[in-house]
Formats: C-alpha cells, sequence, structure tokens
C-alpha cells in the first residue's frame, strides 16, 4: 500500500512540476487565446493593433533604423499561431510551420490596412502570390499562410521587429513588408530584397483648380513635404531650389485624417510633394489632385526586409518576387492598388494624336509603332502624367507626342 502511495505522491509532484514550468511559458501567448489588438512591448504592437498613421511616407523616416521602437528589459511577447514551432532558420520555420509572419504597419494604405479584423491591401495580396511560388511550396507545405498579426504603427518599426526576440530568444516575425526603401543594414542585421514595387517615384499633390501644373510652375512657390521625412525634404531641396519649403504633420487634425486638403485647401502651401502609391490612398475621397504623378529625377523601389543571416531566405525571396512580377496577376494589383482617377490629364493638341490601347499593349510597344523607338516610352508615360509604365488599361486613350 504505502509503495502505492508513494508511486501516487510522486505523480502528483511530478504533475504539479510540470504545471509549474508551463505557467512559466504562457507568456509566450503561442495559441490564439491572447489579446492580439492589444498587446504593446517595446513600443512594438505585436498584434493587430490599427495605428495612428495611416498612409505615411514609404521613403520617410529612413534616417534614424530605430525611431520605432525604445529598448526596455522586458522582451517582446510571440504571437504565434497554434501549433508554431520556432526554428533558428527563418526559412525552414516558413517552410516546416506552413506559414509565414510579417511585419505590417497598420494602417499604411493602400499597402495594408485591415476592415473589421480582415488584413487587406496590395501587400496582402502580394504577399500570398509571393509565398504560393514553388520555392516556398514544393515542402511540407502545398500552402503558405500569411500572418499579418504582427502590426506596428510606425515606419521604421516595421524592420526594426526583425531584430526583435521573444524570452527564448525566438524571432518574433520572419519577413518585414511595407514599402521600405531603407538601404541594407538599417537598421543593424536588416538587408532588403529586389524591389517588389518600383517605377514609381515622389507626386506633386494640388488643390482643386490650382494654378500648379507642372513642376515649372513650383518657383517662387511654398512646398510642403511630410514631417520626418528627410528623403523628400533633400529630393524638393535639390529639385526645387528656389521654392520656401514647410515640413507638415500628418497628424489627424480635429479627428479628420485630411492633413494634405487641410493645409492646401487653407492655402498654406502651393503644392505637396509625396510618394506617389501611398498619396492614391491619402487623397482618395478628397477634392486633391495629381498635378504630376512621377517628378523627374525621382525613383522609388519598395523591398521586403529580413534579417541578415537568413542569406537562403533572400535567395528564395528574390526568386519568387521576379516571377511574380511577370505575371498577369501582379500587373492586375499594380492597376487595383495604383490607378487613381485624380491624375490631371490635358487635351491633344498642336498636331498631336490619340491611341487607343489594346490587348496585349505596353508602353514600350506603343512608343516604338507610334514615334519610332520603343525608349521614347518615357516621353508616352510624361504626356499622359502616368506613374508608372505598367499602369495602362485596355481601351485607355494615350496621347502620343509629336515625333
Amino acid at each position: 500500500m504505502k509503495k502505492i502511495l508513494g508511486s501516487v505522491l510522486f505523480l502528483i509532484l511530478l504533475a504539479a512540476g510540470w504545471y509549474i514550468h508551463e505557467g512559466g511559458l504562457k507568456t509566450l501567448n503561442y495559441g490564439q487565446g491572447g489579446n492580439k489588438d492589444s498587446t504593446t512591448v517595446n513600443g512594438i504592437d505585436t498584434g493587430n493593433n490599427a495605428g495612428n498613421n495611416a498612409g505615411n511616407s514609404s521613403s520617410g523616416n529612413s534616417n534614424n533604423s530605430n525611431s520605432g521602437a525604445t529598448t526596455a528589459a522586458t522582451p517582446p511577447v510571440a504571437n504565434n499561431p497554434d501549433g508554431f514551432v520556432p526554428n533558428k532558420d527563418t526559412l525552414k520555420s516558413i517552410l516546416s510551420n506552413g506559414v509565414v509572419r510579417v511585419s505590417v504597419e497598420n494602417p499604411s494604405r493602400p499597402f495594408y490596412s485591415e476592415d473589421n479584423g480582415k488584413p487587406q491591401g496590395f501587400n496582402v495580396d502580394f504577399a500570398r502570390l509571393l509565398f504560393a511560388q514553388k520555392e516556398f511550396t514544393s515542402g511540407d507545405h502545398a500552402t503558405i499562410t500569411v500572418d499579418t498579426h504582427h502590426g506596428v504603427d510606425t515606419y521604421p518599426a516595421v524592420p526594426d521587429q526583425l531584430t526583435k526576440t521573444d524570452q527564448q530568444g525566438n524571432a518574433v516575425v520572419d519577413v518585414a513588408m511595407d514599402g521600405l526603401t531603407f538601404p541594407d543594414n538599417t537598421p543593424s542585421g536588416v538587408v532588403y530584397s529586389i524591389p517588389y514595387v518600383e517605377d514609381f517615384g515622389y507626386s506633386l499633390i494640388v488643390a482643386q483648380g490650382s494654378p500648379v501644373r507642372s513642376a515649372a510652375d513650383l518657383a517662387g512657390k511654398t512646398i510642403g513635404v511630410l514631417q520626418g521625412d528627410p528623403d523628400v525634404k533633400a529630393f524638393v531641396e535639390k529639385a526645387f531650389p528656389n521654392s520656401k519649403i514647410v515640413e507638415l504633420s500628418d497628424a489627424s487634425i480635429e479627428g479628420q485624417r485630411s492633413w494634405m486638403a487641410h493645409f492646401l485647401d487653407g492655402h498654406q502651401v502651393d503644392a505637396i510633394v509625396y510618394d506617389y502609391p501611398f498619396g492614391v490612398a491619402e487623397i482618395k475621397g478628397t477634392d486633391l489632385k495629381f498635378a504630376v504623378t512621377k517628378l523627374d529625377g525621382s525613383n522609388l523601389s519598395y523591398k521586403v526586409g529580413v534579417r541578415k543571416e537568413d542569406s537562403a531566405l533572400l535567395i528564395y525571396l528574390n526568386s519568387a518576387i521576379a516571377k511574380v512580377k511577370q505575371t498577369p496577376a501582379y500587373l492586375d494589383l499594380l492597376r487595383k492598388y495604383f490607378i487613381s482617377d485624380q491624375v490631371l490629364t490635358t487635351a491633344a493638341s498642336g498636331g498631336e494624336k490619340t491611341y487607343v490601347v489594346r490587348s496585349g499593349d505596353t508602353l514600350n510597344a506603343i512608343a516604338l509603332s507610334q514615334l519610332g523607338s520603343g525608349a521614347r516610352y518615357v516621353d508616352v508615360q510624361k504626356r499622359n502624367n502616368l506613374p508608372n509604365p505598367n499602369l495602362i488599361l485596355i481601351g485607355q486613350h494615350l496621347i502620343i507626342p509629336l515625333r
């Protein structure tokens, strides 16, 4: 009898030890029962918290690699799906778990936002195409789940999450996506893929009826740029040395997110220079216009961030990105998210003719057939105020400039 009681007591003690041990691991929150909407550690929201900076400029704030997070003694809390098994090798983690954890800024329309908790935006759709490529689906899982439940509320904090680990020393995200334009090793230890979105630039945004219709009209005018965006400020200073530059805050004004309309309609600035892709969502629903969709000398390339040691993952990403960009589905995404109906154009004049876009047309092919040189696609793009040479639609009327 004593032997039986001793065995029972031993089992009770063993179970108690196991229970205490497991209780100490609950802060890892590997299941779905944790509060993903309110978990904030080190200034970083590791759940689905909707931030306050909708449409932040992708190229802004890249001068400070750590400006999106602060240092604290408590490590971030991992927010992983049920059954997730951490692996120091990020590529192996993605392939073995069948899930890729993506750091995003929420909201950063049109790249990422949430509607009643449902992720949406260009990055969501592109990531699904990207991780559906054979580089990622030829292993244990035929489908890779794109997990964007790792939102932060500042642009620099998106790649900074790649440098964070939980209490067990495991990474809290696998890749970073938000139209990132940081150079390699910004922040330290983070490198970037080939561009997954490119050929866009800085746009010139004006109020309805503004006399400013081109870059030439900016001489002596006041130009607004996003506060804390050193790249666009440097571009404007170089491109428009005879203009006054004013840095503008994109904080909510009287509860409204119409900061551009506030400054332009209030005549505090004559025009605003801003990233075109983010500008599409920023001015939607206002009376503002793109006077110029791509200013000369500007070129934006958005990339995916990974940890420097994840060289195999970077190779896989670059291969998959290159393949996706050659598909019709990719062109459909560009046209879905980055075509605006608020672009100013002028009618044909002085002997110019109009060309109607047909199925299979490219701007290069149109320039070759109409102007004798494919290289003149740039002239066609400028004449029609197109933000990107890929953004043409079947049935669209393009004005062909003179030879």
